[in-house]
């Protein structure tokens, strides 16, 4: 880029001079410029999006969100991303050409050397062929071994070679190590799931020491409360309590085929093997959050109980609590928006069309396996109350309707097949905060909500269906 190095000097003060204080200060600042943009949005995620902004037509962006402490964020431009480990105050600046991505990308301001590392890191993950989960899970184990080992050594080497240079965060360089700890165990844990259906065999029949990664597993000190944020520290801890889950519902068969027994099992999982009470509450945490974020208040209503009950983070209880009061608009018994659709047709339709009967609907998309794994049962439940004051509204939330009107048609899908414009920001997405799929929703005879994350047709709605028939 022509006077780059001036332009990021410059700015990287500018910034820079701002983010200096003595007193704490949350915010976080990002800036930069981006030369041959394909696209327009940049967006930062932490687990899920948490700021964004628009590319001006210079090149040029800020964007700033407050933190409470050091993440690891991911920075999503069009097809490009890359990962910042930035810290409350941060302010940084970064410079990339989209058409020349790695060998232009350069980065000034705070933790530039931690993320400089990072970036490196991840071109080596993709070079080196380990980020392919098939072809590296498709070897032969002594072949996949090797292949693990030597990446695992040359990034150790990397961030030694790093650490030798400049001085690097010390709980950056912890979570790093731990990285090196605990993903090749990670690695190994998936490996005959993924050996036996790419080279499509039983897993029994795979040499390979499964006892000695249960093994080293169950050894694992599982009270590491300064390792929540290492990503492979929590997936083995996930993997222990899911083991423990599957013996508890052997000893105890009442537990299975259910929700609430499987809710259940996992609690007695967790009181079991996490005995350092902030590591508990973190997982526990994880497991309500997720589905009260997709579920809803009511349907994880004695767990969240139990958690506010139990639970010692005051910060975890008030982040759940948050989470809570964003449904109390879609509770049961508010009213719904007469939200505007077109049908397979081509037609223009409302919500209100259907006012005088139950609503039953499924927002899914072409490219949904979950999706299309209901459709079977979707039709089946169809029939049975083809009688009944009810209607079952299928709404797509594709990104254009091709895709949606050609699996329409081939498959010569019946009934109420809509479509809603601009896929998950859609009016219906953002009201019911759709934020994975499929979701099923029943509204009463008046438009009013019954449950706004009703059970699959696979499941056990035809209770609460019938109930209000």
């Amino acid at each position: 880029m022509k006077h780059s190095s001036i332009l990021m000097a410059v700015l990287a003060f500018l910034i820079l001079s701002c983010g200096q204080q003595e007193k704490f200060d949350p915010k976080i600042i990002i800036a930069g410029k981006v030369a041959n943009a394909d696209s327009k949005e940049l967006k930062i995620y932490l687990q899920q999006e948490i700021a964004a902004t628009t590319i001006a037509d210079d090149g040029s962006f800020q964007v700033s969100f407050d933190a409470e402490e050091s993440e690891n964020y991911y920075v999503s431009m069009g097809r490009e991303g890359f990962n910042l480990f930035l810290s409350p105050g941060d302010s940084i600046f970064v410079e990339v050409d989209k058409e020349s991505f790695n060998d232009s990308f350069k980065l000034v301001g705070d933790h530039a050397a931690e993320n400089t590392y990072l970036f490196e890191k991840n071109q080596y993950y993709q070079e080196s062929g380990i980020g392919n989960m098939m072809e590296l899970m498709g070897m032969e184990k002594d072949a996949y071994f090797a292949k693990k080992d030597e990446f695992f050594a040359t990034l150790k080497s990397k961030l030694e070679s790093k650490k030798s240079q400049e001085e690097l965060d010390p709980d950056f360089v912890k979570l790093e190590e731990a990285y090196f700890e605990y993903q090749p165990l990670l690695f190994d844990t998936q490996y005959p799931m993924y050996h036996a259906y790419v080279n499509k065999i039983s897993q029994d029949s795979i040499d390979f020491p499964k006892e000695e990664v249960k093994a080293k597993i169950a050894s694992m000190d599982l009270g590491r409360a300064d390792l929540l944020k290492s990503g492979p520290y929590k997936g083995l801890i996930d993997r222990r309590v899911s083991d423990e889950i599957s013996e508890i519902m052997k000893q105890d068969t009442t537990l299975r085929g259910s929700s609430e027994g499987y809710e259940k099992a996992r609690f007695m999982a967790m009181d079991k093997l996490l005995e350092n009470p902030e590591v508990k509450d973190q997982f526990l945490y994880d497991f309500i959050k997720s589905n009260l974020e997709y579920r809803g208040p009511v349907h994880v209503k004695s767990s969240l109980e139990k958690f506010m009950a139990e639970n010692q983070s005051p910060k975890l209880q008030a982040k759940l609590e948050e989470i809570k009061q964003k449904w109390e608009p879609i509770m049961p018994g508010q009213d719904v928006p007469d939200f505007n659709f077109v049908n397979i047709e081509g037609d223009p339709v409302n919500l209100s069309d259907l006012r005088g009967n139950l609503v039953y609907v499924d927002i899914w998309a072409t490219w949904c396996g979950p999706c299309i794994a209901e459709h079977p049962h979707w039709d089946k439940m169809k029939e049975e109350y083809k009688d009944k004051p009810i209607s079952f509204l299928t709404v797509s939330i594709d990104d254009s309707k091709e895709p949606w009107e050609k699996m329409v048609k081939a498959k010569n899908m019946d009934g109420l097949q809509w479509f809603t414009e601009n896929a998950w920001k859609s009016e219906i997405a953002q009201h019911f905060m759709v934020n994975a799929i499929p979701r099923f929703l029943l509204l009463d005879k008046e438009g009013k909500v019954i449950d706004p994350s009703a059970d699959r047709p696979s499941g056990k709605i035809r209770e609460t269906v019938d109930k209000y028939l």
